[in-house]
Parts: structure tokens; sequence; C-alpha cells
């Protein structure tokens, strides 16, 4: 199922941190000068400072990271409760979908899938995959070789154990594309219920040869 890998925040130590610490404590010592000794006596140096932020910044990375990875169980324990049918759907469309693949946008998903906010048969975006960050790995719909036309595209839908897997894929992005522009509503409609199925079917295709 699609993920995003989680980025590394580790606290660095540069001298512009260190610089904008000295005019911190000077500023501290210039606010109360009858007390500046003592004020500094109390300022950590440089160094201790520093170490202090790494720590923070790794105890805080942990917490992110322990808090992002039960997102994600949670969000998964969700799609195992869903019936077998469903649950394959749910991958299905996550895996399409042109968000970046955290668990926030995953739970998202699920909770307006259980609103009946998405539709499944007929989701919002083309079928085709989606890296982490939710760009497409591959538009087959735009790649000259594998170009139909409109009418090839219904026969494909029509048929599609009839074509290989990739041209199912152009003819469904040429459906999508149709369906969005044709004035003909009724057209229109026909293209995107042909559309729907194939969509079924394309991931039934992807699921038997993973």
């Amino acid at each position: 199922m699609r993920f995003k890998k989680t980025p590394s925040f580790a606290f660095t130590d540069t001298p512009r941190k260190r610089a904008a610490l000295r005019r911190k404590q000077q500023r501290e010592r210039e606010a109360l000068p009858l007390f500046a000794e003592q004020i500094a006596e109390a300022q950590p140096t440089e160094d201790e400072e520093m170490a202090r932020r790494a720590d923070l910044s790794n105890a805080q990375e942990v917490r992110w990271r322990s808090d992002r990875a039960a997102e994600w169980r949670k969000a998964r324990r969700m799609i195992d409760t869903l019936p077998a049918a469903e649950r394959r759907a749910v991958r299905r469309a996550w895996d399409c979908a042109p968000y970046p693949a955290d668990p926030s946008r995953l739970l998202g998903v699920l909770h307006s899938y259980s609103l009946g906010k998405i539709d499944l048969k007929r989701p919002p975006f083309p079928l085709s995959k989606t890296d982490g960050s939710g760009a497409r790995i591959a538009n087959l719909f735009a790649t000259p070789d594998l170009f139909v036309t409109i009418l090839k595209a219904r026969d494909i839908a029509e048929d599609p154990d009839s074509y290989p897997l990739a041209e199912r894929h152009a003819a469904y992005h040429h459906l999508q594309a149709a369906a969005s522009k044709n004035k003909d509503r009724k057209r229109a409609m026909q293209d995107r219920v042909l559309a729907s199925d194939l969509f079924l079917r394309l991931g039934e295709m992807e699921e038997t040869h993973a």
C-alpha cells in the first residue's frame, strides 16, 4: 500500500544559531543591567545550549514518528474491518490517489468514504498509480504508442479481457477525459459507467498479476 517515507529532522549546530544565541543572551543581560552578572552566570554556554536543543529535537522527532506510526496503524485497522471487496477497492483507490501518502491523508480518505462522499466505483481521480508525493508514476493516456481513440476506448471497456493491461489503462484515461468534456450528458454518463466498470476490472487484473 502506498506510503511516504518518514523524513529525518536532525538538529544542526550552525554558526548562525550560535550568533543568535549570543545576541539573545546579551539582550537578557542588558534588560536588567543591575543583575547582569547574576544573569550571565545562569546562562548556559553555547555548547550546553546546542546540546540541549539537539536532545529536544531528537525527543520531538521520536514523538512525531510514534504519532505517525500510530496513525498508520489506526488506518490499517479501519481498512481491515471492511469487507474484502471494499478493502481491495480502498487500497486500490489509495494507490492511485493524488494526495501525499501520509497517514493523515489516508484517514481523511477513509473518513470521507465512511460518510459516502467517495464513490469507489467512480473515484474523483484517474486509475494510475501515484508516488509518495501524489504525482502520477505514469500517464499512459499521454503515451504516444498507447494512445487510443474514444471509439477504441469504448471497445476496450466493453471487452477488457481481449486487450493488454496497458491499453486498458489508456482506455480508462480516455473515457474519463471524454466524459468530462462531452456536452452530450447521456453519452458522457455512458462513458463514465464504462470507465467505472473498467476501473474495477483494472484493479482485479493488477491484483492477479501482483
